[in-house]
């Protein structure tokens, strides 16, 4: 009898290992399920790595299983940390661009381009390089706009300032402020604030009176958008009239 239980445990334990192997050797070969994917995004810091190749490679395969735009997300933080540390207005003043162009877009196509527009938007906004500021911001939210890393308020509010391109700033108003207000800012008077104040400088007055109008109540009459709410009824600049940048 111990001999039969020595056998049928045995032989259960050689199935047990034989089902073990087989389903690890399947899980390899269906690399697109969910908890398969969730392991290799915690390896995507090694940009040569197989995990991140697969990614790179199979962005929206990995979306259906993540979600929207994850696999963009991830890849763009995994550029981030390994090409773009310490990359700033700074630590590199007068910084050439030359070799990370030709390395994002060479190597990771269009999701490193896009890591890099943000990246140099963000060093010429701090460098008050306002022209190179609003070029790249353009560039940037072309590819980005709809899973943009940084506060779109935030980054919009000095290129209303601060650039006087008519095709930036009709570019920020009509594309990046509008398709944000739909999308996050339904019931924010600051971003409406910079959407009239865009709408004003674009020429578009009786609009900016709107929708200044609009952040004045939902502010509970704020006192700075009263006070531009006037400027704009009296044709007075809001922006900063000084700006060197053309």
């Amino acid at each position: 009898m111990k001999n039969k239980t020595r056998k049928f445990l045995f032989l259960a334990i050689a199935m047990l290992n034989f089902w073990n192997i087989g389903l690890q050797a399947q899980k390899k070969n269906e690399p697109f399920t969910k908890d398969n994917l969730i392991a290799m995004s915690q390896h995507l810091n090694d940009t040569e790595g197989e995990s991140f190749k697969l990614f790179l490679n199979n962005q929206e395969k990995v979306n259906a299983v993540l979600g929207k735009d994850k696999a963009q997300y991830l890849l763009r933080d995994a550029i981030s940390k390994a090409y773009f540390q310490g990359v700033n207005a700074v630590n590199k003043p007068n910084f050439d661009w030359t070799d990370l162009q030709k390395t994002m877009k060479s190597k990771f196509g269009e999701i490193g381009q896009e890591t890099l527009y943000g990246k140099q938007m963000i060093y010429y906004m701090m460098t008050k390089d306002w022209r190179k500021f609003g070029k790249y911001y353009v560039l940037y939210f072309e590819k980005a706009l709809k899973r943009p890393e940084y506060v779109v308020n935030d980054i919009t509010w000095p290129l209303f300032e601060n650039v006087n391109d008519p095709k930036v700033l009709k570019f920020a108003c009509d594309v990046v402020m509008k398709h944000a207000m739909e999308e996050w800012y339904q019931n924010d008077p600051a971003s409406w604030d910079t959407y009239a104040n865009l709408l004003y400088k674009t020429g578009r007055k009786e609009q900016a009176i709107a929708w200044e109008e609009r952040a004045v109540k939902q502010s509970n009459q704020d006192k700075v958008f009263l006070e531009t709410l006037e400027k704009i009824k009296n044709d007075i600049p809001t922006w900063k009239v000084d700006s060197n940048n053309p």
